[in-house]
């Protein structure tokens, strides 16, 4: 009888130990460069190799789980640490009947020293696994939670506030220059006169950037809010500055730094004072989400944005009878057709996850009450081994 000879793990050729690697997530990579030398020495070496990293990233974004960050921080008793919550669903297909499983845990932050009050910070800005955060005067940091990199950022130029604790003169955006290869923020702020700045994480430092006329107009005499960044471009959706009239998006391509306006579609039911609307991701585009609360009717209107700025929208999904009865909240999931969304059922809230390529509609097991959960959600999240340190020390 012939033996199989065992091989150990170490014994394996290079290329076979890194494709085997490049499926484990982030926070399991550097978790196990603790078990032993070998895997010290390994893992140190992939994170540190740029097409590793890249080639890692491109996996777990096309992963079939969603992750939801939670906008506010929860209190930790240590405060040289932020504890956000970030929701996963699974969307493993195990048949269209089954209900779909989620998990919730912390995702912890490490400041590099104590600040008195954590919940100063907040963050609305993510791109493969780094978080940009801003705190309540001003000041600016990026980090990767997965490697416990965490930087602050010069103060830009121009930076504004008017004895008020928020953040008031000025809107930011945090994305990638898939051009030049580099992480941006672009900060756009308004103080008798308009001036945008721009931050590059290789250099470590703000630049100021000019713009047209028009663009300075247009930001002067409205307001900017829900930011977005999506395919190298960062998006914010503008209101007037009294009645709320919703009528543009402003987008910024990080790569050319260029601004432009989209006007938003013209229908009879447009009414901005009484629906609440916000830009997303779904099935890889930019859309528009416009939710009715008093008729129960959710729509998806798509954008599709031509070489030459022009735009155009599809009116690409209407919910509102049948299952989805009271909805609460509709979050669309970026990659594959689903819908996230609280709805009433029996005088009680409940997750379910409606996919609009099948119409099912399937339950969410969740281990935290739901109840008003993804109206307090901040950004879809990535777990990767990007570093912030690195980045730096590039050029």
């Amino acid at each position: 009888m012939i033996m199989a000879k065992m091989v150990r793990f170490c014994d394996l050729p290079k290329e076979i130990i890194e494709n085997i690697m490049l499926w484990v997530p982030a926070n399991s990579l550097v978790q196990y460069k603790v078990v032993n030398k070998f895997l010290y020495s390994l893992i140190s070496g992939l994170i540190n190799d740029p097409k590793f990293v890249s080639n890692h990233l491109l996996i777990a974004k096309n992963q079939s789980s969603a992750s939801l960050l939670f906008k506010w921080p929860s209190n930790h008793v240590d405060h040289s640490l932020i504890a956000y919550k970030l929701l996963t669903v699974n969307y493993d297909d195990r048949g269209e009947d089954d209900p779909l499983m989620s998990v919730t845990e912390p995702l912890i932050i490490h400041l590099p020293e104590p600040i008195g009050d954590e919940s100063s910070w907040y963050s609305s800005y993510h791109c493969d696994g780094l978080i940009f955060l801003v705190n309540d005067v001003g000041t600016m940091a990026i980090c990767n939670p997965v490697l416990k990199e965490f930087m602050f950022l010069p103060q830009p130029r121009n930076l504004i506030f008017e004895g008020s604790l928020s953040f008031p003169n000025g809107v930011v955006g945090f994305g990638f220059d898939s051009v030049n290869k580099d992480y941006k923020c672009v900060a756009i702020w308004c103080h008798n006169k308009c001036k945008v700045e721009v931050y590059t994480m290789s250099s470590n430092s703000w630049r100021e950037i000019s713009m047209s006329q028009d663009i300075v107009n247009i930001i002067m005499s409205n307001v900017l809010v829900c930011p977005l960044y999506w395919e190298g471009v960062c998006y914010w959706l503008g209101h007037d500055l009294d009645n709320y009239f919703y009528d543009f998006i402003l987008s910024f391509n990080l790569s050319n730094e260029k601004f432009h306006l989209i006007h938003l579609p013209r229908f009879v039911y447009w009414d901005f004072t009484s629906y609440f609307i916000e830009i997303s991701v779904w099935n890889d585009s930019v859309v528009l989400l416009w939710r009715d609360d008093r008729e129960n009717i959710l729509r998806i209107l798509t954008m599709d944005v031509g070489e030459d700025a022009s735009c155009s929208w599809t009116k690409y999904e209407y919910i509102g009878d049948g299952p989805l009865e009271n909805i609460c909240f509709g979050v669309p999931i970026p990659k594959n057709g689903e819908i996230l969304k609280e709805v009433k059922k029996d005088g009680h809230k409940q997750l379910v996850s409606f996919n609009s390529d099948t119409q099912k509609i399937r339950n969410v097991v969740c281990d935290v009450d739901s109840t008003s959960l993804l109206g307090l959600r901040d950004c879809f999240f990535v777990k990767s081994l990007v570093s912030v340190r690195r980045r730096r020390r590039r050029r």
